[in-house]
């Protein structure tokens, strides 16, 4: 039997660093993975999809984004089965329960809205274990587990949130691994699906719990380190038992994070380099984070690089918490500007405020300074 695994859809999401068009490309981006995944479903033969949490990204998501996702879900021809996660719990304002979504869902989708054993068709069952609020005060799978009594049904435990080997700590919602494992080494459950972490990611060595990731990323890779992708799981029982995994990459975008030394011109060269070997780079957003010291001249090249680059780039912007530039006023360079009279002394001052104890002055005349090199076009 073989079903698709995914979760963390989060539809109606926006990222604070995209703009204009670039956050309209995200966006359909977005609603394109949920058309892949039931491409993915047809061509893999899967039977069913399981969502582990999280379609939505709250529960103030458009009508539009709902009956668009749900008319994408009626078209899989397969049974899909949606999981109410942290994002939008099954609560009093829940999406799941809006006029909207309750006249618009096609019969094929099932909102698995109450705990516990699912049939999906005969010898096949879902284990799901639903959010009901945005802080569950117990750990839901394992309280799920607790009720199974051994059968002969595969069964797929659907659930969503943190497990303890990733989140330590003293939440009473955090899974517990160790009772996920014994219940794939008992086979009292085959696969455990899991959401709310958005890199594809094995939980222990049995390849029988996992999380899918998010079908399209939503962070940087210092973060998500392998999202994108949908898992297509199959399983057998029996004197054959077993379990295959395999993931397929349905996401388009990219957000990377590039960390380098900047010391003068043959840096910013490679750096220009890294930037233009970026593949898609209009579904690509860079968080750059650049270490060094660079003179007037260089700063200017620099400034003109990054302004381009915000404009081939779905997005750039600069890692504050990682970026150490420092820009240094020497007094050959404001001498190879070439100025004369009032001009050259105005450029003296900015170079003399450049070492300021003021941040704010010293920043300022850097900035004026780097102007003045862009426009005279004297670093080159």
């Amino acid at each position: 039997m073989t079903f698709l695994h995914t979760a963390d859809w989060q539809l109606g999401m926006t990222r604070h660093f995209l703009a204009g068009d670039a956050q309209h490309t995200y966006d359909a981006a977005r609603a394109d993975a949920v058309v892949a995944v039931g491409r993915l479903a047809r061509s893999t033969g899967a039977e069913f999809v399981v969502v582990c949490g999280d379609v939505f990204d709250d529960a103030r998501v458009s009508s539009r984004i709902i009956r668009r996702t749900l008319d994408a879900l009626g078209d899989y021809g397969v049974p899909v089965y949606l999981l109410p996660g942290n994002h939008d719990p099954l609560d009093a304002t829940s999406v799941y329960r809006g006029d909207t979504f309750v006249r618009a869902r096609p019969d094929n989708v099932h909102v698995l809205d109450r705990a516990g054993v699912v049939r999906v068709r005969d010898g096949v069952t879902l284990v799901a274990a639903p959010w009901t609020s945005k802080r569950p005060e117990h750990d839901l799978i394992t309280e799920q587990l607790g009720r199974l009594a051994p059968g002969d049904d595969l069964r797929i435990v659907v659930g969503h949130g943190g497990v303890d080997t990733f989140s330590p700590g003293t939440d009473p919602a955090i899974v517990a691994s160790a009772d996920l494992q014994t219940a794939v080494d008992t086979a009292l459950v085959d696969y455990v699906a899991l959401g709310d972490r958005h890199s594809v990611t094995p939980i222990g060595d049995s390849q029988r719990i996992w999380y899918s990731g998010a079908p399209e990323v939503t962070d940087f890779d210092h973060v998500e380190a392998d999202s994108g992708q949908v898992l297509e799981v199959t399983l057998r029982r029996g004197a054959s038992s077993a379990v295959e995994v395999t993931p397929h990459r349905v996401g388009q975008w990219t957000f990377t994070t590039i960390r380098q030394d900047v010391n003068g011109a043959a840096d910013l060269d490679v750096l220009r380099e890294r930037l233009t070997a970026l593949p898609d780079r209009s579904r690509t957003v860079v968080k750059l984070a650049l270490v060094g010291t660079v003179g007037l001249g260089d700063e200017a090249v620099l400034s003109e690089l990054l302004d381009e680059f915000s404009e081939r780039l779905a997005a750039l912007q600069i890692w504050e918490r990682h970026h150490d530039l420092t820009v240094v006023a020497d007094p050959s360079d404001v001498a190879g500007l070439g100025l004369q009279g009032y001009a050259a002394e105005a450029a003296g001052e900015l170079a003399e405020l450049t070492a300021s104890t003021d941040d704010a002055e010293a920043a300022a005349a850097r900035s004026a300074l780097s102007l003045l090199f862009r426009l005279t076009g004297a670093h080159g």
